[in-house]
C-alpha cells in the first residue's frame, strides 16, 4: 500500500493547522508571558512553572523556535527578538485575541463548511480592541490617503458624512486627520453605542454624531463637503444605483463623494489569492462589489462628475477608491 504522492499536498496544509495550534497553545498556557518575565529558562524550569508535560516540551518549544517565536541559547529558551509586542499580554498588540476570534462561532473561519452553507446566518461579532480589528489597516490607509489628497488639492473639509463599515475605526481616523471637521458617522444600528464609545476613547466624540443606518437611509440634506463610504455598500449591493443617488443628494454643490470598497474581477472571475477573497467574504458576509469597469459610469448616472479611481494595497488585496464630484451651482 503506497501512499499517493498527492497526499503530501494535504499534509502541508495540515502542518499549517498544527502550527496554528502550537501558537495558540503558547498563548493559552501562558508560556510567552512567563518567558517575558523569567526567560531565558531551561526546559525543566519551564515545565515545573507552567505544569507542562516535560516529555513533550522539547518538541513544543522546538516548533515555536521553528516558527521564529522563541529562541534558544545553550539549553535556555527566551522570546525571539522583537516578538514581545505580538506574543505578550502586556502589549496592546498581543495577537492572542486574533486567534481566539478565528475559533469563535460568529466567525466563518471557525467552520468554513457552515459559512458556505445556504443556511448560514451571520451574527454580529463581539467588540474587539481596535488593535485587533481586521479593518484597522484599511481605515488608517484611507484616512492618510485623503489627507494627502487634501494637501495636494486644497479643499474644504468641515462638514463630513461618513458611512463607516469598520466599527467606527475609520470615523475616528478621519476625525483625527481633519481636526476642524464635524462628522456624522453612520453605522449599522446594532453598533451605534460601541462606536460612540470608540470615538470617545480616541478623543473625537465631541465632533462626531453617530447614527444608525445604511447608504440608503436615513436621508440627509445636501449640506456636506465630503461624503465618504467605507466598506458600507456591500449590504445594499442590490440597490447600488439608488444608494449612489442618495449619496449624491447629500453633497453640497462642489462637494466630493469618496467610496472605498473591494471589487471582484470582471465577470466575477477568480485568480490566485483565493484565501484573501475568502477573508473578505468572512469579514463582510458578502460578495465583493461587481462591475468595476462600469462603476465610473454609474457615478455619472447619479449626477456626479469627473469620476476617478485610486488603488490602495492592503492586507486583503487592492481596495478600490472612487471619487466623483457634485457639479457646482451655476
Amino acid at each position: 500500500m503506497t501512499p499517493l504522492p498527492s497526499v503530501a499536498a494535504i499534509r502541508r496544509t495540515v502542518d499549517g493547522y498544527k502550527n496554528f495550534q502550537a501558537l495558540l497553545a503558547g498563548y493559552r498556557c501562558g508560556l510567552f508571558d512567563w518567558l517575558e518575565q523569567h526567560g531565558p529558562a531551561e526546559r525543566p524550569v519551564i515545565a515545573e512553572a507552567l505544569q507542562l508535560r516535560g516529555a513533550h516540551l522539547g518538541a513544543f518549544l522546538q516548533t515555536l523556535q521553528d516558527l521564529g517565536l522563541v529562541e534558544r541559547e545553550g539549553n535556555a529558551y527566551a522570546l525571539a527578538n522583537h516578538m514581545h509586542g505580538v506574543l505578550c499580554n502586556s502589549s496592546e498588540w498581543c495577537q492572542a485575541e486574533t486567534l481566539e476570534q478565528l475559533l469563535a462561532p460568529h466567525c466563518g473561519w471557525s467552520d468554513l463548511g457552515l459559512f458556505m452553507d445556504n443556511e448560514w446566518i451571520q451574527n454580529t461579532p463581539p467588540e474587539v480592541a481596535a488593535t485587533h480589528d481586521p479593518f484597522l489597516g484599511e481605515a488608517l490607509r484611507l484616512a492618510a490617503h485623503l489627507a494627502e489628497r487634501q494637501a495636494q488639492h486644497p479643499d474644504q473639509w468641515l462638514n463630513l458624512l461618513c458611512f463607516d463599515g469598520s466599527h467606527g475605526l475609520f470615523g475616528a481616523a478621519i476625525a483625527q486627520r481633519f481636526p476642524q471637521a464635524r462628522l456624522i458617522v453612520v453605522v449599522p444600528p446594532e453598533t451605534v453605542e460601541r462606536v460612540r464609545q470608540l470615538l470617545e476613547l480616541h478623543g473625537v466624540s465631541a465632533r462626531c454624531e453617530v447614527v444608525g443606518g445604511t447608504p440608503l437611509e436615513p436621508q440627509f440634506p445636501a449640506q456636506f463637503d465630503h461624503v465618504i463610504v467605507f466598506h458600507s455598500l456591500y449590504a445594499v449591493r442590490k440597490s447600488i444605483d439608488d444608494a449612489l443617488l442618495a449619496l449624491a443628494g447629500c453633497l453640497d454643490p462642489g462637494g466630493e463623494l469618496c467610496l472605498a470598497h473591494w471589487f471582484c474581477l470582471e465577470a466575477c472571475e477568480t485568480a490566485p489569492g483565493g484565501l484573501r477573497d475568502l477573508d473578505k467574504a468572512v469579514l463582510t458576509d458578502s460578495h465583493s462589489l461587481c462591475g468595476i469597469e462600469r462603476f465610473g459610469g454609474r457615478l455619472e448616472q447619479a449626477g456626479l462628475a469627473h469620476p476617478e479611481r485610486h488603488d490602495l494595497a492592503g492586507e486583503y488585496g487592492q481596495t478600490k477608491v472612487h471619487f466623483a464630484r457634485k457639479p457646482s451651482a451655476c
